[in-house]
């Protein structure tokens, strides 16, 4: 029986807009980094040549830290001081921005039909805890997440440290847990659980039924699997 559901943010339940290359593509602009430096750091990261975003990549599956750590080897800066810099900035970007903050079906329906069977919801994300508070608190939605597993508060995903205190903070067994994703570490994230893969993100059919044969179109199709 399935008593709980972590979703990812970012791909999943929030659209994978242009915010996300456009905030970094402003962020660099204030740095000093030469022309085809920047095309090799963009290549790093994942941002392909048409501005899309490849799959698997450290946009779209990693944390600012990771971000941070491939900027500093491209800037004469302290790797903590453009850390607390991307941090803020992010943040910032979203709040001056929240028209890219969209949902990638009606998740008021789908939390609060959730809610009524009585299922425990969680967000994971490679995001740090503040973007993802702002962009819940935006939609209004904060009020129905029981779990918030950040990257500023737990070992990144695929680490599992967030799911088995999960676990244990709930007391819930793997097979009472469905893990909602976009991406292959999400995938991994899930380990025993039921693991459903969406294409409302940056990941392909392809590559999801290589972890799963739960595919899906939107998260608002869970439902099926807690019926």
């Amino acid at each position: 029986m399935i008593k709980a559901i972590l979703f990812d943010k970012d791909g999943t339940l929030l659209k994978f807009t242009r915010a996300w290359v456009d905030s970094i593509i402003e962020f660099l602009e204030e740095k000093t980094i030469e022309e085809d430096k920047k095309k090799k750091l963009f290549k790093e990261i994942g941002i392909r040549e048409d501005g899309r975003v490849e799959e698997n990549s450290i946009l779209s599956s990693e944390t600012a830290m990771d971000l941070a750590i491939i900027f500093s080897e491209f800037l004469d800066e302290n790797l903590m001081d453009i850390y607390r810099e991307l941090d803020d900035y992010l943040l910032n970007y979203l709040k001056e921005n929240p028209n890219f903050i969209v949902e990638t079906c009606d998740l008021d329906f789908l939390f609060e039909n959730l809610k009524k069977r009585g299922i425990i919801i969680g967000i994971f994300t490679s995001d740090n805890y503040r973007q993802a508070k702002f962009s819940m608190e935006h939609l209004k939605l904060d009020s129905y997440i029981d779990f918030y597993a950040a990257a500023d508060i737990y070992k990144k995903k695929p680490d599992t440290e967030s799911l088995e205190i999960f676990k244990n903070k709930y007391s819930l067994d793997d097979g009472e847990i469905i893990v909602v994703g976009d991406s292959k570490v999400d995938m991994i994230f899930g380990k025993d659980t039921l693991k459903v893969g969406v294409l409302c993100g940056t990941g392909s059919r392809e590559m999801l039924e290589v972890y799963t044969d739960k595919i899906i179109e939107n998260p608002s199709e869970v439902l099926q699997f807690v019926d």
